[in-house]
């Protein structure tokens, strides 16, 4: 593997490890220690995305025209500050709903740089590479969430909420550092763009979401990035919840962090091993129609394992392998129809609506849990996830097969 590469991976991984710490913390604190319902924990857990959505296409652009490192450098440093002011909330020496809020904001806000992370990949990256590229940065996010949840309820129901939240400040700063010293900047001088800070206003932020939309082929592949988000987010707010309930299995925190170190294996695995062969001998247009399918039918099935272990185990499996090869294929599709010197601002605007999925997705399942039925998030994201391979039948018509070689 390459070494810039690597350290990419490693450095992601070790950020996203922190993130993954707080997966099963925040909505059993927040429904514990702070009495918040299921619509507002979905809305703490949704505002860290919100906030990505805002940002993204910001630092990707910025990327763009100061190169890759600075960007990585600036959010890796901001998530060390935001860390500690949540530690703080957990800890109870600030214990408040909207400093809650606020410090999650944050952390979204300096966390919208992984399009800067994927541009890099997408700059030292063949076009014939690029999904397996983007499989290996999907596989840093799997592997945060190996071991982030894990580590997060095995240390919160021995040390306190606090304790692996100071731990994730620690990370990001272990990651700043490996990134100041180990990583070169990957986009040369020649290739940045070159323009004014007045360029960023809102107005032309939209206008280029909407150009990108219109793009024939990565318009269609972003809204189809978009869907799965959406769908796999409905149960970030609600599955520790459901877990943890008498509807559920009556968990608690650390059991739990199990079940997503389960998914977070079998993404990993997907997404760092079993993509490059699959990919050698299936047509990958056909693997990504598959993947949306079996994804739906895991998340639509949850609900129905009804106290058994094995069969939540089923469901979670066809989730997360689904989900692993549907992120990487859609990511690396639309990085091959992207020129090299729009690398940053595309991918940082499909990072930024994953972002507003990430933020819809979480608020919706815990609207739907708390006024609905536990079960809604779950069959929604399953409901959807089956209209995504309907929509995903489109890249088997002619003017896919024909419009470029990767789809020959």
């Amino acid at each position: 593997m390459d070494r810039r590469i690597f350290v990419i991976f490693l450095t992601v991984f070790i950020d996203l490890l922190g993130f993954g710490i707080l997966i099963p913390i925040l909505p059993t604190f927040a429904q514990n220690e702070l009495a918040m319902n299921e619509s507002l924990i979905g809305l703490t857990v949704g505002i860290f995305s919100l906030m990505q959505f805002v940002f993204n296409p910001l630092w990707g652009r910025l990327s763009d025209i100061y190169g890759r490192k600075p960007i990585l450098l600036f959010g890796l440093g901001g998530n060390v500050f935001s860390y500690i002011i949540t530690g703080m909330v957990l800890s109870g020496v600030l214990k408040s709903i909207p400093l809650l809020l606020v410090s999650r904001a944050l952390a979204g806000i300096f966390s919208a740089n992984i399009g800067a992370a994927m541009a890099y990949i997408s700059d030292v990256t063949p076009p014939k590479d690029r999904s397996k590229g983007m499989g290996l940065i999907g596989a840093a996010f799997g592997l945060g969430f190996v071991f982030g949840p894990f580590i997060g309820g095995f240390l919160a129901k021995r040390f306190g909420y606090d304790f692996p939240t100071y731990l994730s400040a620690g990370l990001s700063l272990i990651a700043f550092f490996l990134t100041m010293l180990l990583v070169n900047e990957s986009l040369p001088k020649e290739l940045r763009v070159h323009i004014s800070m007045s360029g960023f206003h809102p107005k032309n932020g939209i206008k280029r979401l909407i150009d990108a939309l219109k793009h024939p082929h990565v318009g269609f592949l972003i809204l189809l990035y978009f869907v799965i988000v959406f769908s796999i987010s409905n149960i970030f707010s609600t599955f520790q919840l459901y877990a943890e309930s008498k509807e559920g299995f009556s968990y608690d925190i650390e059991e739990v962090s199990y079940l997503f170190a389960f998914s977070g294996l079998v993404g990993a695995i997907t997404q760092g091993l079993l993509i490059r062969p699959i990919l050698k001998v299936f047509d990958e247009r056909k693997v990504f129609i598959v993947s949306c399918l079996i994804m739906g039918i895991g998340l639509g099935t949850i609900p129905f394992s009804n106290h058994h272990l094995v069969l939540l185990l089923g469901s979670i499996l066809f989730m997360s392998l689904g989900n692993g090869l549907c992120l990487s294929i859609g990511l690396g599709l639309i990085s091959k129809f992207t020129n090299p010197d729009e690398q940053g601002g595309i991918l940082g605007l499909t990072q930024s609506l994953a972002s507003l999925a990430r933020f819809i997705g979480p608020t919706w399942g815990g609207l739907v849990y708390h006024f609905v039925s536990f079960a809604a998030p779950f069959l929604t994201g399953g409901i959807v996830m089956l209209g995504a391979t309907f929509m995903s039948l489109t890249l088997l018509k002619e003017k896919y097969r024909h419009s470029t070689n990767t789809f020959r």
